[in-house]
């Protein structure tokens, strides 16, 4: 797949590869059926790219790093204003997505303002989760002041890491480091879980 978009690129100038690159990351975190696009992927990309037309790698990560951050910053504001996470049109997905973000409000909500932050963090790394996370952050009443931070943060250290990385190791790091930080996700979630199960049983 990454050779046949490599393929495809390469012979594309600079503005328009950065600009297309830009508008997926950041239609990936700022509108919900962007967790069908690929965000890793398009960073691997980014980074293969800038390596083979000799291009530094400060550029494509100043592009990468604010459009995905400034589509999550659009999302927690959705779910600041209470919108629906799933398109009015889209009757299923509704139906299966709605009833797990409210979950997860409530959930996120009772993590404090310290859990919520690593959170959001975290959930930067991992496709779907990055989409969804900050709508679900807003929705639990995260401040923007703390989830601003987190995002702009979390984002620029993917794009940093995931440009760098293609650009040393290939593309072999869309498959290897994604499943890594979806692992420090997940044990991410399980602490926070021991911790609020904790928290309830010396409350009650």
């Amino acid at each position: 797949m990454l050779t046949t978009l490599l393929d495809a690129v390469g012979s594309w100038p600079a503005a328009v590869v950065l600009a297309v690159g830009a508008a997926v990351l950041f239609l990936e975190t700022g509108v919900v059926l962007g967790v069908l696009l690929p965000g890793t992927t398009t960073l691997v990309v980014l980074g293969l790219w800038s390596a083979a037309a000799d291009t530094g790698a400060v550029l494509p990560i100043a592009v990468a790093a604010p459009a995905s951050a400034a589509g999550a910053l659009v999302g927690w504001s959705r779910g600041h204003r209470r919108q629906d996470v799933a398109p009015a049109g889209h009757r299923r997905l509704r139906a299966r997505v709605d009833p797990v973000v409210r979950r997860a409000r409530r959930w996120l909500a009772a993590q404090g303002p310290l859990g919520a932050g690593l959170l959001v963090v975290g959930a930067h790394w991992v496709a779907v989760t990055r989409t969804l996370t900050p709508r679900v952050a807003g929705g639990a009443g995260v401040p923007l002041r703390l989830a601003g931070p987190a995002i702009v943060v979390s984002a620029t250290a993917w794009a940093t890491t995931f440009v760098l990385l293609a650009r040393s190791l290939g593309a072999q790091v869309a498959g290897d480091v994604g499943w890594v930080t979806a692992g420090v996700l997940v044990v991410l979630v399980l602490l926070l879980g021991v911790r609020s199960w904790l928290h309830h049983r010396s409350a009650t």
